[in-house]
């Protein structure tokens, strides 16, 4: 099994659902939008947008959007 290595670096307070929130912030645009990033990475659109607006997500979401940015950190 390949392993994958993410490295996260809080801000002061800053939490791991902010940086979470923050990172795929960064990777949107006018052309990607949420349902792209949620197609990508195999997530439902609807609990992305869940996530991004502030409200509650499982913890199959993180494990999901943890493979994703292990996956795409270079991009």
């Amino acid at each position: 099994m390949e392993e994958k290595v993410i490295t996260v670096t809080l801000k002061e307070g800053q939490t791991i659902t902010d940086w979470v929130r923050e990172t795929l912030k960064s990777k949107l645009s006018k052309r990607y939008k949420i349902v792209h990033l949620a197609e990508d990475a195999g997530i439902d659109k609807f609990q992305v947008y869940r996530f991004m607006y502030g409200k509650e997500v499982t913890g199959k979401f993180y494990d999901k959007i943890f493979k994703y940015l292990t996956e795409t950190k270079n991009e």
